[in-house]
């Protein structure tokens, strides 16, 4: 098992390690980095201070997670260039991603993402932003041929305005 380290890391409140140690492998499936030099997209409002892979490999220590999942915020709209740097500098053993796309996408970009360690698309349809509902069913079947998973982020009330789109 990994034992995490004590000490302050940014954008942390806590000091100390987990009281119980994470298993080996363990992977934390949702994070994000973020970096001024990367343009916000101007559809969206969060715009978060700086946070970098050294940021978030001082978390994972302290945690005692091994692996971790990137997903692009909806900072960045489908500007992906931030996370697949990131994910280059975790390493492919220790990361993948989670990509925001359009309809405009090409498969060939598809396949350039798999390659580079993508695994999933994400819809961050609670916020104002560069998704919408009617792109969830098309990307979707389009990502699954990749063996991807959708992750989509919706509040109670959009899931039941939709359940027949999810019953499909």
């Amino acid at each position: 098992m990994v034992r995490g380290t004590a000490g302050p890391v940014k954008f942390s409140a806590g000091t100390e390690p987990p009281r119980t140690p994470a298993p080996p492998l363990a992977t934390d499936c949702h994070h994000h980095v973020y970096d001024a030099r990367f343009p916000a997209d101007p559809r969206t409002q969060l715009r978060p201070p700086d946070a970098s892979p050294e940021d978030y490999r001082a978390l994972a220590r302290r945690l005692g997670t091994q692996r971790s999942v990137l997903v692009t915020p909806s900072t960045y709209g489908t500007d992906n260039r931030l996370h697949l740097q990131a994910m280059r500098e975790l390493g492919p053993e220790r990361a993948r991603m989670v990509a925001v796309v359009d309809t405009s996408v090409t498969d060939a970009q598809l396949r350039e993402m798999h390659e580079a360690g993508v695994r999933g698309i994400r819809f961050n349809l609670v916020q104002a932003g560069v998704t919408t509902v009617d792109m969830l069913e098309p990307l979707s079947t389009r990502v699954q041929a990749l063996g991807w998973h959708t992750q989509i982020h919706m509040l109670g009330d959009q899931i039941a305005e939709h359940e027949a789109l999810f019953l499909r």
